[in-house]
């Protein structure tokens, strides 16, 4: 037998109240569950539908359709990474690097003529500090609107990232512009260079972290689309 509309919509809720709110995933758990649910109903009709998805959910094991959310989620992280690093061999490879380049040759150039030669690193890190400000300004909305979506929230990964670079902005100023008897020692100096790699590796970053978000939205449309823009099953 086949679900109609109404019980796939009940399957939809069901897969809900286990604690699956993002659409997504319980569409990928739906793909799973759906088909079993078919077969066990047209086996005993007298079977309700909630009976038959308890029994489904009960073949899952002890951990339930936990296995399959987090095969989806890997999926996806797995995914959004391969975006990062696509996106920065993409940027080391094209006219694009002239801007991070760019900046580098400013920072130093102003660094000589105010006769500090660590000013750079406090532009670099005042650049950092804004341009993390501003990627979750801009994507705030956008959080807003597709957070119920695990393709999307998977990017939290990034926003994640901008929360690190606004806690190396502050102990690269603590740690590497500020003078004084802080700096002594291997261990400090072995914690400076850290923190100056973070900030590299940070300052290179920004550059790419807005086009990998909208590669991330892209997905996230694009399931829209197949699943219809509806609010989470409640």
């Amino acid at each position: 037998m086949k679900l109609n509309k109404a019980q796939i919509e009940q399957l939809k809720k069901l897969i809900s109240y286990k604690g699956y709110p993002e659409i997504d995933v319980q569409y990928e758990i739906l793909d799973h569950v759906a088909c079993k649910v078919e077969v066990l109903m047209e086996e005993n009709p007298k079977l309700s539908l909630p009976d038959a998805f308890q029994k489904v959910h009960a073949s899952f094991g002890v951990f339930g359709f936990s296995t399959l959310e987090e095969s989806y989620k890997k999926m996806i992280e797995k995914r959004l990474w391969g975006y990062y690093w696509n996106e920065l061999k993409q940027l080391f490879t094209s006219y694009r690097i002239i801007f991070p380049l760019g900046l580098l040759v400013i920072f130093f150039q102003s660094s000589t003529l105010l006769g500090d030669s660590k000013s750079w690193i406090l532009m670099m890190i005042g650049f950092l500090f804004f341009s993390f400000i501003w990627i979750v300004i801009r994507y705030w909305h956008t959080y807003k609107k597709y957070k119920k979506y695990a393709s999307f929230m998977a990017s939290n990964s990034v926003f994640q990232m901008t929360n690190f670079g606004v806690i190396m902005c502050l102990y690269g100023h603590n740690f590497v512009y500020r003078q004084g008897g802080v700096q002594e020692g291997l261990f400090a100096k072995i914690f400076i260079g850290a923190i100056l790699t973070a900030i590299a590796f940070l300052f290179i970053s920004i550059f790419i972290l807005p086009r990998v978000l909208d590669r991330s939205i892209a997905d996230t449309e694009a399931l829209i689309q197949v699943y219809g823009n509806e609010g989470t099953v409640s």
